[in-house]
C-alpha cells in the first residue's frame, strides 16, 4: 500500500534501516533487492545496496489502532482498560473494542463510535498512499443497529407509499443511510435518495413515480 527505496551497506543492513525507520515488523512489509551492492576490489568502485520496502496493510492496522488507544487513553468517562484487535477483510480493517461499558464508546444512537471511526479513516488516510476504509466494531452493536434501521426504513416506505407523499428521515451515519438504502432497493414502489450535507445527512422516502397503493390498502388508511 506505500512503497519507499533506501540503500545501506548491505541488503540486510537496509532492511533493518527500514523496520527502525518506519517501525516496521516482519509481517507488515515485504521488500525487493533493487541493487544487491558490490564490495568492489579493494573498496574501489563499492557499492551501497539499494531495496525496495512495500508496507502492507497489516501495518495501517496496527497503527490505526494505536492511534485509536491513544485517544481512548486521553478520554475522561471512558475506561481506559479497552481493547482493540483487528481483522483484514476484503481490503478492508475491521477493528473490534472490547472492554467493560462499552456503552460509552457507542453514545447516543451511535454517535460516539462514529465520530471515533470518522477520525480513524482520516488518520489512516493521511499514512498511506492510497484510500483505506476503517470500520470499527463494538461488540454486536451494528447488527443490533442494523435491525434498527431496516425497521426504520420499513416502516417509513410503507408511510411513503399508502399516503402518497415522500418521507424524509433524520439526519444519519454513512453507514446508516447505506442500510436505509439497500432495504428500500428491495422494495416495489419507493425509492431513496440522501439529501444535506454531513453531519446533516438524511434519506428521503418517496413512492416511485405511477405508483398507486392497492384500493384495500388505502381503504384501510382512510378508514
Amino acid at each position: 500500500m506505500r512503497e519507499f527505496e533506501l540503500s545501506g551497506k548491505t541488503v540486510e543492513l537496509a532492511v533493518e534501516e527500514a523496520e527502525k525507520k518506519w517501525d516496521l515488523r516482519t509481517n507488515e512489509y515485504d521488500y525487493e533487492v533493487v541493487d544487491p551492492g558490490s564490495k568492489g576490489f579493494l573498496k574501489i568502485g563499492s557499492r551501497d545496496a539499494a531495496i525496495k520496502i512495500i508496507i502492507k496493510i497489516d501495518f495501517f492496522a496496527r497503527k490505526v489502532c494505536e492511534y485509536i488507544n491513544s485517544i481512548l487513553n486521553y478520554s475522561n468517562g471512558i475506561n481506559h482498560d479497552l481493547k482493540t484487535k483487528y481483522k483484514i477483510r476484503n481490503g478492508k480493517i475491521y477493528i473490534n473494542l472490547f472492554g467493560e461499558e462499552l456503552g460509552r464508546i457507542i453514545g447516543k444512537h451511535g454517535k460516539t463510535i462514529s465520530a471515533l471511526q470518522h477520525i480513524a479513516n482520516i488518520y489512516v488516510n493521511r499514512i498511506t498512499d492510497v484510500k483505506a476504509i476503517v470500520l470499527l466494531e463494538v461488540g454486536d452493536y451494528k447488527d443490533r443497529r442494523k435491525e434498527i434501521i431496516e425497521k426504520i426504513a420499513v416502516q417509513n416506505a410503507k408511510k411513503a407509499k399508502y399516503q402518497g407523499n415522500r418521507v424524509e428521515l433524520d439526519p444519519m451515519f454513512s453507514f446508516e443511510r447505506r442500510i436505509v438504502h439497500e432495504t428500500i432497493k428491495k422494495m416495489a414502489g419507493v425509492r431513496s435518495y440522501s439529501k444535506g450535507l454531513e453531519p446533516y445527512r438524511f434519506v428521503v422516502i418517496e413512492p416511485r413515480k405511477g405508483f398507486k397503493a392497492p384500493p384495500t390498502q388505502r381503504n384501510d388508511r382512510e378508514g
